[in-house]
């Protein structure tokens, strides 16, 4: 799969599915140097992915130390590519204030799918 290289960053599509709904989300980084997954609320309320009495609720640190918060759905799938992974928890929160991020893919996905990432060819290999 192809990534497009801007402003110093990784950017891939996904496609998640929610109570059988899914959706394809644009300029996601792939960032290796975080732990955990996440993407933005505003990318998928209209596939009915929004915060919920009883969802788990994690703090999470930003650029610069920054602390946000962040409302945690088992999704049925995500895809980047083409392998997925079922029945997994992802973070939902704000990313970028700007809206030009809508999300991240941690090494919790990139480890689970064996990612390659090929920065000669600027690919990622699933």
């Amino acid at each position: 799969m192809k990534l497009d290289y801007k402003e110093g960053l990784l950017f891939a599509s996904i496609e998640i599915t929610y109570k059988g709904q899914s959706k394809t989300i644009n300029n996601v980084v792939i960032d290796t140097g975080a732990s955990g997954s996440i993407i933005s609320p505003d990318c998928v309320d209209d596939i009915g992915v929004y915060a919920e009495m009883n969802d788990r609720i994690m703090e999470y640190y930003g650029v610069g130390g920054s602390t946000h918060s962040a409302f945690v759905k088992n999704i049925d799938e995500i895809r980047v590519g083409s392998k997925s992974i079922s029945n997994i928890d992802i973070d939902f929160g704000l990313i970028d204030n700007s809206g030009e991020i809508n999300g991240l893919i941690g090494l919790d996905v990139l480890v689970n799918l064996e990612a390659i990432i090929n920065l000669e060819k600027l690919t990622i290999e699933i």
